[in-house]
């Protein structure tokens, strides 16, 4: 077997497309994949009218960029005259490059979220990166509930400097982003439950304890059990542990705070209701006893069976912090976003699994 046949065997070409040479360009650094139509191929009942030359970019062959060019056979039907394309497999209609090329386009994208970077490694224009991307993920440009979600987790993040915020719901049991809303008020949840298909049936919510978002689901998710995510339960009762002992100038009261600590750190290990709420309530009382009026005591009663479900749903927003994490990192390699819409589409695509099988 030649070299030319090892080529043929490797590209992702039909048996009617023949590489008839391949050509090297050395100050270039590019390989050229010349290919011909099989005549034998040619439909039934159609002659060839003409043909016009299509190039297409590949992927690399070792240092080399790669392309593929072909002479494109128009036939034309005997019978009334009509003129139809020869088909290409491993190409898409107006596209200058590959299947498996674009493939490897989105794959980057999904690691570097920029244009300019993933244009700058691959040697191409950014409007060329960009043009595959907005082909892909026309599916990404608005939020998708593709099931009933049941079990929630949601939360806020930044989208620039000031006061600009969207707000995330994930689906706990899917694990999709079913909505992204601008801002951080009961506005977002009202939106997500009138999005939401069935709203009767969300059964657990888990989130932070921002007034603004409690107050939402209360209004629109009567029913729905929620779930104070620990991260935020703990940051805060911690919060309010260091400015009790910054305060407070006596030994005694420090060694109370140290087992105030000491509890907050293992009462999130029980495992049972019961013993959760039990020891949740010697907490509140406890800090009571000691400080009287504390912040410790007034978070945990205004809170207390939001705090107290995680025993029962064991919900966190662990999967939201992570989602926010990457939507900072988008932020910071974009250096900001003209169209926040675009921002969300971005987002939608980078936390989502995408599928290849759709250009393969």
């Amino acid at each position: 077997m030649d070299f030319i046949d090892q080529i043929t065997e490797l590209l992702p070409i039909d048996p009617h497309f023949i590489v008839s040479r391949i050509e090297r360009n050395e100050s270039e650094q590019s390989v050229h994949i010349y290919l011909i139509v099989d005549k034998k191929t040619k439909p039934k009942n159609f002659i060839i009218q003409s043909y016009y030359e299509r190039t297409w970019e590949h992927l690399r062959l070792f240092q080399y960029r790669c392309f593929i060019h072909c002479s494109l056979p128009i036939y034309k039907d005997k019978n009334n005259g009509d003129l139809h394309k020869a088909k290409v497999n491993f190409s898409r209609d107006y596209s200058r490059f590959t299947l498996l090329y674009e493939k490897e386009v989105m794959r980057l994208m999904k690691i570097h979220h920029c244009f300019k970077t993933v244009a700058k490694q691959l040697g191409i224009y950014p409007q060329r990166v960009e043009s595959i991307y907005h082909y892909y993920t026309s599916d990404y440009e608005v939020d998708s509930i593709v099931s009933t979600p049941v079990k929630v987790a949601f939360d806020e993040t930044s989208t620039r400097k000031g006061h600009h915020y969207i707000t995330t719901f994930y689906d706990l049991e899917i694990g999709k982003i079913i909505g992204i809303y601008d801002g951080k008020s009961a506005k977002c949840v009202e939106q997500f439950m009138q999005a939401h298909p069935y709203p009767e049936a969300l059964k657990q919510l888990s989130m932070d304890m921002s007034t603004a978002f409690i107050s939402g689901v209360k209004s629109c998710f009567a029913k729905a059990d929620i779930t104070f995510d620990k991260w935020h339960v703990i940051k805060l009762l911690y919060k309010h542990l260091e400015s009790l002992e910054n305060k407070s100038q006596f030994l005694a009261f420090k060694k109370y705070i140290q087992l105030l600590m000491n509890d907050l750190h293992s009462f999130y290990q029980q495992e049972q209701y019961e013993q959760f709420s039990a020891q949740l309530c010697f907490i509140a009382d406890f800090a009571q006893e000691q400080f009287n009026q504390n912040p410790i005591t007034n978070t945990i009663k205004n809170y207390f069976n939001g705090i107290a479900n995680y025993a029962k749903s064991t919900l966190n927003n662990g999967i939201m912090e992570g989602i926010n994490a990457k939507i900072q990192t988008i932020k910071r390699v974009a250096k900001g976003f003209r169209y926040v819409e675009n921002f969300k589409k971005l987002i939608r695509f980078v936390c989502s699994d995408f599928n290849y099988q759709v250009i393969s």
